[in-house]
């Protein structure tokens, strides 16, 4: 028993052994990787094209050294014709096919000496044709410019603007495109045209664009603060809240002229030394509880804004011209590191902070606008009409206090944590308002208008 047992491995080790000594050449041998992708339609190894002139693109995923030909009219041409290991493209050129029939040709594929694929290309004969890109174009209700890319086998081409020549221009042209300028529209509606493009000796060859222009964004009245200053001094709240604006606190540094620029009165605050704090006076003061009906209209998102000049220029120190801004609230300062323009909102339990980069010039005014979507989540300020920054701001807002438990919006100066002003202003305050909703770009740009 012992002895059959010694036998039966002795010949299982042999066979291993031999099994073994076969492993290296079964896996040494490789079997090389050739394969050819057609365009995209390619049926039953044929190709067909269109008459107009072409690239028809082939991929090759290989291994190994390959080669590739094309036969058939002069008009198809190959000129990549060999390749090596790894993915490539080969592009089959072929010429506008003006003879008058179909013509074909093959492209042919090759590994070593070997054919492994071989494609029909068919090409139809190309009759007369003008194409026009884009079809539609959306314009902005300021205007812009834009171009319109013509591909035609015509000798040349026009168009006809019909009507809208009244307001859309020839801006330059090529021999395969022509450009187009429309101005801002301030007809109050939408308009609409279609360009009309064609083969001038082969009219009946045609191709349209419609161009479609906004309408322009009307500008907010959702007011649920807007500051007018009276000829004394005085300013009251036009916004159908009715809110009290506390003149109490008026003093000798605080003016009011008429400005032809803007046509209404604009206060003046004289006091040249700016960032001052423990203000009894000097400013207009803006009282509310957070159980007004404005703290709940605050409270579900808003838009601020703010039209100003400085009488200095920017230094690193802030200041607030129109703001309700003490452990909570909202506003817009320069901010003290550098004096930019600083949109502030306190929401989610923290400052979102939304720096312009914008420093501001003395005796050079600026509109800004600045908004606290709830619904989304985002805070945006504008600066005279455009972007300048933007902050995820979600949460709830929270409102100013001081230790006296008294929230106000200030003109001037800010409120501070005892109920006096600080952060004083120097320069002039145009407009100051409160609006119900986060406005849209086009609206704050509507309201730029009114005032550049």
């Amino acid at each position: 028993m012992k002895r059959i047992s010694f036998i039966f491995l002795a010949v299982a080790a042999a066979l291993a052994l031999h099994s073994c000594k076969q492993v290296p050449e079964y896996y040494t041998t490789r079997v090389p990787i050739f394969r050819v992708l057609p365009p995209e339609g390619a049926t039953d190894n044929t190709v067909t094209i269109d008459g107009k002139a072409q690239s028809v693109n082939f991929t090759v995923l290989s291994t190994e050294e390959w080669r590739a030909e094309v036969s058939g009219p002069e008009a198809f041409t190959l000129p990549l014709q060999t390749g090596g290991v790894g993915k490539t493209t080969v592009s089959m050129l072929a010429a506008s096919n003006e003879s008058g029939a179909v013509r074909t040709g093959k492209v042919s594929f090759y590994l070593g000496n070997e054919l492994k694929y071989e494609f029909n290309v068919s090409q139809e004969e190309q009759f007369p044709y003008l194409d026009v890109q884009p079809a539609d174009v959306a314009v902005g209700a300021d205007g812009d410019v834009f171009t319109v890319t013509v591909d035609t086998n015509q000798s040349s081409w026009s168009y006809d603007l019909g009507d809208a020549k009244s307001w859309i221009s020839e801006s330059a042209r090529t021999d395969n495109s022509v450009s187009f300028t429309v101005p801002e529209n301030t007809t109050g509606s939408r308009r609409m045209a279609e360009i009309r493009f064609y083969a001038v000796e082969a009219p009946e060859l045609m191709g349209y664009v419609t161009v479609n222009q906004a309408i322009p964004a009307v500008p907010p009245t959702d007011y649920i603060l807007d500051v007018v200053f009276n000829d004394d001094r005085s300013a009251t709240d036009k916004s159908s809240l009715g809110m009290t604006v506390d003149n109490s606190r008026l003093d000798a540094d605080v003016a009011v002229k008429y400005s032809e620029k803007f046509g209404r009165y604009v206060a003046q605050f004289t006091n040249e030394k700016i960032a001052r704090s423990g203000l009894t006076s000097g400013y207009y003061m803006i009282p509310y509880k957070t159980t007004d009906v404005f703290a709940q209209k605050l409270a579900d998102g808003f838009s601020y804004e703010l039209v100003f000049c400085c009488y200095n220029d920017a230094t690193a120190t802030q200041v607030k011209p129109f703001s309700s801004t003490q452990a909570g609230g909202t506003g817009m300062c320069f901010r003290a590191k550098t004096g930019e323009i600083n949109f502030e909102c306190h929401v989610g339990g923290s400052w979102k902070e939304l720096y312009s980069g914008i420093l501001p010039v003395k005796n050079q005014y600026y509109h800004v606008i600045g908004t606290w979507d709830k619904a989304n989540g985002m805070c945006n300020l504008y600066v005279d009409g455009q972007l300048t920054a933007t902050v995820n701001a979600t949460g709830d807002f929270k409102f100013m206090d001081t230790s006296v438990d008294a929230r106000w919006f200030g003109i001037g100066a800010d409120p501070s944590g005892n109920d006096n002003g600080e952060a004083s202003f120097y320069g002039e305050v145009v407009i100051a308002r409160l609006y119900d909703n986060p406005m849209r770009a086009e609206e704050v740009k509507a309201l730029y208008k009114l005032v550049k």
